[in-house]
């Protein structure tokens, strides 16, 4: 991982650091890490905290496909992958910094979601600190940046350029069938100056926590969600010549964090954690809400949670809905506005799924 994630993300911990202290320390932490003390573990894509906050008391979700829709109750850990986040270096060959560095990220999200959340008894709902702010802040940027969707994203991305730049010399076949991958370590490149830009996005928007009196929600592998009045979802279908060949191509990539008039992320079958609108004061601490409106709103909130997901949608298996729930389509990553060409027809057409390029032993050598 490089010194620029390190850096980046160091800093987002330490809000009142300066440039040089945020260097400091990311020197120092990398000094005493073991680069290498993650490569072959399992570890989730939503952290296994979250996905905690939704399962059974034996640690146990009903999990449906989002590609036919099928159920089965399991474990947390068959959700778990490996090496997701490993990156390849010169240095060290596999490197698990990154997955070690989102560990701390978790743990700190995990201790005030519990502290506002799991206490009511004995405590009335308050702000959070600028310090839970700051933490919470990097904790969602982080979780809408590593998960499947970027990658698949930057998947696409490519493939699409390259059939693009290349459709004299690659056939119909090629350019319907075979698929030009980046390497996963681009995914890991990008993720600190990500996660800075949607953490400052985030910062300029008060928060709530919403909370339902039943546990109605459920969880997705992407699931913070964007909404605005204004963007609608990404729609599938065939390529529509918008722009001649030697102009700009247009790609849709759906709704971004600078024009999102609500963010939101469900923290437990039960709560969501809830951003207004940016530069917009006065969210209510915490929000209770309970008969129909509860339900409702329920509802629209799984909706959103099950159209953003990738490959899977998962609830508590005694939830009273989620199994005969209906599934909203299956979107593509992107849509792409050319001159019509077959690739972008590929891009438009083809349903988002897992991404296809997986860390390969033949990539250390």
């Amino acid at each position: 991982m490089t010194s620029r994630i390190l850096s980046t993300v160091v800093d987002l911990l330490n809000p009142y650091a300066s440039e040089r202290g945020a260097d400091r320390r990311a020197k120092e932490w990398l000094g005493n890490l073991d680069h290498q003390a993650a490569v072959g573990s399992r570890h989730h894509i939503v952290p296994r905290f979250l996905l905690e906050r939704f399962a059974s008391t034996d640690k146990r979700l009903r999990v449906r496909s989002r590609v036919d829709g099928t159920a089965s109750v399991r474990s947390i850990g068959d959700l778990a992958v490996r090496d997701f986040y490993t990156s390849v270096t010169t240095d060290t060959g596999l490197d698990s910094s990154l997955e070690s560095l989102l560990s701390i990220v978790e743990g700190r999200a995990a201790h005030i979601l519990r502290q506002h959340l799991d206490y009511p008894a004995f405590s009335r709902a308050r702000p959070f600190t600028l310090e839970e702010r700051s933490a919470l802040d990097l904790f969602v940027a982080s979780q809408a940046i590593r998960g499947m969707r970027i990658r698949r994203g930057l998947e696409v991305v490519t493939d699409y350029t390259v059939k693009l730049l290349n459709h004299d010399k690659i056939s119909e076949d090629d350019i319907q069938n075979t698929e030009f991958l980046p390497h996963s370590n681009d995914h890991l490149k990008m993720f600190g100056s990500l996660v800075e830009r949607v953490a400052e996005s985030l910062r300029k928007r008060s928060t709530s926590l919403l909370q339902l009196e039943k546990p109605l929600l459920i969880i997705g592998d992407e699931p913070v969600i964007l909404e605005s009045e204004k963007v609608g979802p990404i729609e599938g279908g065939r390529s529509e010549a918008k722009v001649e060949p030697e102009e700009f191509v247009n790609v849709e990539g759906g709704l971004g964090f600078g024009n999102a008039d609500v963010v939101l992320l469900p923290v437990s079958s039960s709560a969501v954690l809830l951003y207004g609108p940016p530069n917009h004061q006065g969210l209510p601490t915490a929000l209770e809400l309970g008969g129909e409106e509860a339900r409702l709103i329920a509802e629209e909130i799984n909706w959103k949670v099950a159209y953003a997901a990738i490959d899977w949608v998962a609830a508590n298996p005694s939830h009273p809905g989620f199994a005969s729930m209906t599934m909203p389509p299956r979107p593509p990553v992107l849509k792409v506005r050319d001159y019509g060409s077959l690739a972008a027809e590929r891009v438009n057409s083809t349903p988002a799924h897992r991404p296809i390029r997986r860390l390969r032993a033949d990539d250390v050598s």
